[in-house]
C-alpha cells in the first residue's frame, strides 16, 4: 500500500517503550486506623496547624512495637518513592479491605507487610535490602 506510514519496530524502540512504564510494586499491610473530624473540619484544623492529622492522632492508640514498625514501613515506603522516583509505582493495600484482600489472596500473601514486585517476586516484612535486590532487578 502506499501513502501508508509504517513506525519501523526496532529493539531500541521497544526497549523505551518498555523503559518508561514504571514498575509496579504492591504492598500489602494492615494500616492504623484513625478517627478524625469530618473532612472539611480536618482540613481547616490542619490549615490552622492546630493539631496533628488523623493517621498520627490514631497511631498513639496502638501499642508502641505497632507503632515502630509503621514507622519503619513508612521509612521504607518513602525512602524507595523518593530514590526510584517515576520508575516505580508503590500502590499500599489494607488486607482488611476487599481490595486488600484480594490482592492477599492472589498472592498467597500469609505475613504483613508483603512487597509484591512487578507481581512476581515477594519480600515478607520490612526487608529493605531485599526489597532493593528485586526493584533493582526489575528496573535494570
Amino acid at each position: 500500500m502506499t501513502g501508508t506510514s509504517e513506525v519501523p519496530v526496532t529493539w531500541a524502540w521497544l526497549k523505551e517503550l518498555f523503559m518508561t512504564r514504571p514498575v509496579l510494586v504492591d504492598v500489602i499491610a494492615p494500616m492504623p486506623e484513625g478517627w478524625g473530624l469530618c473532612t472539611s473540619c480536618e482540613m481547616l484544623i490542619a490549615q490552622a496547624d492546630l493539631d496533628r492529622p488523623p493517621a498520627e492522632r490514631g497511631l498513639d492508640e496502638y501499642p508502641p512495637e505497632w507503632q515502630a514498625d509503621f514507622r519503619r514501613l513508612s521509612a521504607l515506603i518513602f525512602d524507595l518513592a523518593n530514590r526510584y522516583g517515576d520508575r516505580v509505582l508503590i500502590r499500599i493495600y489494607d488486607p482488611r479491605s476487599l481490595q486488600g484482600l484480594i490482592k492477599a489472596l492472589r498472592y498467597g500473601v500469609r505475613r504483613y507487610p508483603t512487597f509484591v514486585v512487578a507481581g512476581r517476586e515477594q519480600v515478607a516484612g520490612l526487608d529493605g535490602a531485599a526489597v532493593e535486590r528485586l526493584l533493582r532487578n526489575a528496573t535494570a
